[in-house]
């Protein structure tokens, strides 16, 4: 059963993303809330069964190698909840995985994902993180990066293929992969 995008309209959106397939659009509000829409925004589904309650969603990612394959950021700092959490669905969002292991009690704010090299790198308020082991294992990168540095954006330069780290106060840095 899908909803109208006005329902939407109530909350804040703070993450949205386009699927891989034509149509198809998540959106993640601050009560939350995930949402997924297949036919170009016309109508809603949530799709937020199975995850945490009243988190805030800080980041969505489609994965690029499958449609069915989506991960979600969720941070409860509004709460003083610093528990990391990471989610994945490979059915559509119907169910999730929490893969936030063995990262430290920190907020996570922003996951990426390096589609040529196939890693995954999370920022959380404690620094930079790439995936091991399929989420079993998280690992720290952030070398010269300030300890404890609160990392909010990432990406892989284009031509340089370097991961640039947007920090909280401290400035950007780009770190050899």
């Amino acid at each position: 059963m899908g909803v109208y995008p006005y329902l939407i309209y109530h909350q804040a959106i703070t993450s949205i993303v386009e699927g891989n397939a034509r149509g198809v659009l998540w959106a993640g509000t601050d009560d939350g809330r995930v949402w997924r829409t297949d036919n170009g925004g016309q109508t809603w589904e949530e799709k937020t069964k199975g995850l945490p309650f009243n988190k805030h969603v800080a980041k969505i990612v489609t994965y690029p190698f499958n449609d069915n394959t989506v991960y979600v950021v969720l941070n409860g700092r509004r709460d003083d909840d610093h528990t990391p959490y990471i989610f994945v669905s490979y059915d559509y969002g119907s169910t999730w995985q929490k893969i936030s292991y063995n990262l430290p009690a920190s907020p996570v704010n922003v996951l990426l994902i390096d589609p040529d090299r196939g890693h995954f790198y999370c920022g959380t308020d404690m620094g930079v993180y790439r995936m091991k082991a399929n989420g079993k294992i998280w690992e720290s990168i952030s070398g010269n990066l300030p300890v404890a540095v609160s990392v909010n954006d990432m990406f892989i330069h284009p031509k340089e293929k370097k991961l640039v780290i947007g920090t909280y106060g401290r400035g950007v840095y780009a770190l050899d992969d």
